[in-house]
């Protein structure tokens, strides 16, 4: 008798990037209007308050697989987790701390929060935290511990 085995994958354990309230909520079904850019947009991520130098964590262990500087979004880091995970940081202080390549842990610091996203500007000083699985926009506050 063939017994298929099944193993059971643990599912992805997120510690928040960072100490804040959450000043814009997670959005790809309703628009939310944009201060900055006067219109109306979906928000693939959530914002996290915190005064500009705060400190910004990765959310889990994973590979740091680009460093950008977004025309939108300003300094912006994405790290790769097991299981088709993806999360991104952006408006963070330039330069981040960490480099494409490196293997992070859960809680280090990859950088500090800074006021780089042209397209957040009129917003105070925060984090835009964003999580995709295979590659489609997650809401990240289902995932936080």
């Amino acid at each position: 008798v063939y017994k298929r085995q099944v193993v059971a994958e643990e599912p992805l354990t997120v510690v928040s990037p960072l100490e804040g309230d959450v000043v814009a909520a997670f959005s790809m079904d309703q628009l939310l209007y944009n201060e900055t850019l006067e219109d109306w947009r979906t928000h693939d991520g959530v914002d996290i308050a915190a005064p500009e130098g705060s400190s910004v964590m990765a959310a889990s262990a994973g590979t740091v697989v680009a460093v950008d500087e977004d025309a939108l979004m300003g300094t912006t880091v994405v790290i790769e987790h097991d299981g088709g995970y993806h999360t991104l940081y952006a408006n963070l202080q330039s330069p981040p701390a960490v480099e494409v390549g490196e293997t992070v842990s859960a809680g280090q610091v990859i950088g500090t929060v800074g006021t780089t996203a042209v397209s957040e500007s009129a917003d105070a000083s925060h984090l835009h935290f964003s999580m995709r699985e295979y590659g489609v926009a997650i809401d990240p506050l289902n995932y936080l511990h």
